[in-house]
C-alpha cells in the first residue's frame, strides 16, 4: 500500500515536471516563432 502511494507520487511528480518542461518549451517556441505565427 505504501509502495503504491510512493509510486503514484513519483509518477505524478514526473508528469508535472514533464508538463512544466513542455509548456516552457512551447512558450520558448512561441517566443522564437511568434513574429511568424502571430
Amino acid at each position: 500500500m505504501r509502495t503504491a502511494r510512493r509510486v503514484a507520487t513519483v509518477l505524478i511528480g514526473t508528469a508535472a515536471l514533464l508538463g512544466a518542461l513542455a509548456s516552457q518549451a512551447a512558450a520558448i517556441g512561441i517566443d522564437l516563432g511568434g513574429g511568424l505565427t502571430f
